[in-house]
Order: structure tokens, then C-alpha cells, then sequence
């Protein structure tokens, strides 16, 4: 693996890792898990296509992994991932999932993921006020 390929894999991995270990997280919460994995497509696709010049197959797989190493299934996150794609590459797309991706992607670059972190968490929540 490449030193650049290790280094967003490292860095999403350490995303992934302070979720699951946020006393917030419930892996039984659908919402959440799908916030956090089109969140997480996001900042992996920014990090993995911008700083680490990554195929976006790569990419995929490296955001496919870390939901499944969290215990999402490895058939849902693949799916998920593949959704956050095409909401990614959508032209003009605003929708909720498309907004969650661009969260994600505007803190690529960013040393101190406290505030993507707790962005999971609260969006979980909001979104499930809209639709409750």
C-alpha cells in the first residue's frame, strides 16, 4: 500500500474510531449510521481524491471498509457508499444526503475532527425532528 493510500486509510480509519468510541454512538440506529456513512464519503472522497490523488473505486472500498469494521454489513455500507457516489456526482444536487457528503467534505483537511464528530450526532438528531 502506498504511503499515500495508508495515509487516508489511517485518517479515516481514525474518524470511524472516534465515532464508534463517542458514548453518542448506537450502531442499532439506522439514522445515525447512515448520517455517519454519507458524512464519512465525504471526507474520505476529499482526503482520498484531493490529498491523496486515490481512484474513486479506492475510495469507495477504503469508506466501505470502515462501515463494516464499525458492523454495518458489508452488503448495506457498499450500497450506502455507492448512493453517496452518485449523490456526490449529482450536478446541482442539494438534497440531505448531497449535504451531509459536502459536511463531511469541507473538513478533509482538518487536524481537529471534534466539530465533523459531533456534527454526526447533532445532524442525527435534527434530521430525525424533521421527520418525526
Amino acid at each position: 500500500m502506498s504511503d499515500l493510500r495508508e495515509k487516508a486509510r489511517s485518517r479515516v480509519k481514525a474518524l470511524a474510531n472516534a465515532v464508534k468510541g463517542d458514548e453518542r454512538w448506537d450502531l442499532n440506529d439506522e439514522l445515525m449510521c447512515q448520517v455517519f456513512g454519507f458524512t464519512m464519503y465525504g471526507y474520505a472522497f476529499g482526503l482520498g481524491r484531493i490529498v491523496c490523488f486515490m481512484d474513486v473505486e479506492d475510495i469507495q472500498a477504503l469508506a466501505t471498509a470502515q462501515l463494516s469494521e464499525l458492523g454495518i454489513g458489508a452488503k448495506y455500507a457498499s450500497g450506502m457508499i455507492a448512493a453517496a457516489h452518485v449523490e456526490f456526482m449529482t450536478e446541482g444536487n442539494e438534497s440531505l444526503h448531497n449535504r451531509l457528503i459536502g459536511i463531511g467534505h469541507s473538513h478533509f483537511i482538518s487536524e481537529d475532527l471534534t466539530e465533523l464528530i459531533d456534527s454526526v450526532f447533532q445532524n442525527t438528531e435534527a434530521i430525525r425532528k424533521a421527520t418525526g
